[in-house]
């Protein structure tokens, strides 16, 4: 892997790789779900968008070929080192995850740094709030994206709406949030945010490209059906992520 801009990286920016995003899911979570939708849906999207971008060039998928252990701890171990080893490679990240409960998909717009002390992980633990001031001394409460949200969120929905009776996207339910939860997604979300943030020297505001990170909430069910619906909706989302970048909204 290099260390090299993946801005430059990218064919947007005049490179020879198509845009790139990482996707990554959840593991199994507490016995009532020993199979997670969200990793179901990212280790069976296909390696390529089956469409490109506006301007013709190819969106590629990597999917983690493990799931994130809904673990805090590990969850925590895990996302930088994982992105510094993409760095260079990839020009976005997506994390999926299940929310028990929903029949809709949502886009979530913030993550959060603290208040992770009601739910605990699957070893039973939470994070203590001296680790995480510790872990994040240098970020914001709340953080977001840098791909203009409410422009994701629009061209998403209108693709969805957009759909042809009979796709397996046609009807779903897909809507915005502010709130991801204050679990190991939103814990997810917020690291990945914080390391791009601190790469780029911008954990507040800037470019598209200084914290190209989305998350998806998918519903908790894992019949095939479902699956299928939900790898719609999340190459949907992917290719909106990567419009909105290369256009530099």
């Amino acid at each position: 892997m290099t260390n090299q801009d993946p801005q430059q990286a990218s064919n947007g920016a005049g490179g020879s790789r198509p845009y790139t995003i990482l996707v990554t899911g959840f593991g199994p979570f507490q016995l009532k779900y020993p199979v997670n939708p969200s990793f179901e849906i990212a280790r069976t999207l296909p390696e390529f968008v089956p469409q490109s971008t506006r301007a013709g060039e190819k969106i590629r998928i990597i999917s983690l070929g493990t799931p994130i252990r809904v673990c805090y701890e590990e969850a925590w171990a895990l996302i930088p080192p994982l992105l510094e080893s993409y760095y260079g490679t990839i020009d976005l990240v997506l994390h999926i995850g299940m929310a028990s409960g929903r029949t809709f998909y949502t886009a979530e717009r913030f993550a959060h740094r603290d208040n992770y002390g009601q739910h605990k992980d699957i070893d039973g633990h939470v994070p203590k709030v001296e680790d995480v001031l510790y872990q994040y001394p240098d970020c914001p409460v709340m953080m977001e994206s840098s791909l203009s949200y409410d422009d994701l969120l629009q061209r998403w929905q209108s693709t969805v709406s957009h759909a042809a009776e009979g796709s397996p996207l046609h009807g779903a339910d897909c809507r915005s949030s502010e709130d991801a939860g204050h679990y190991l997604c939103d814990y997810t979300y917020f690291n990945s945010l914080a390391w791009f943030g601190r790469k780029h020297k911008q954990l507040e505001d800037g470019k598209a490209t200084d914290r190209p990170v989305m998350f998806l909430h998918v519903p908790a069910e894992s019949d095939e059906r479902v699956l299928e619906t939900g790898r719609a909706v999340s190459l949907a989302l992917i290719q909106s992520m990567v419009d909105v970048l290369s256009e530099g909204s």
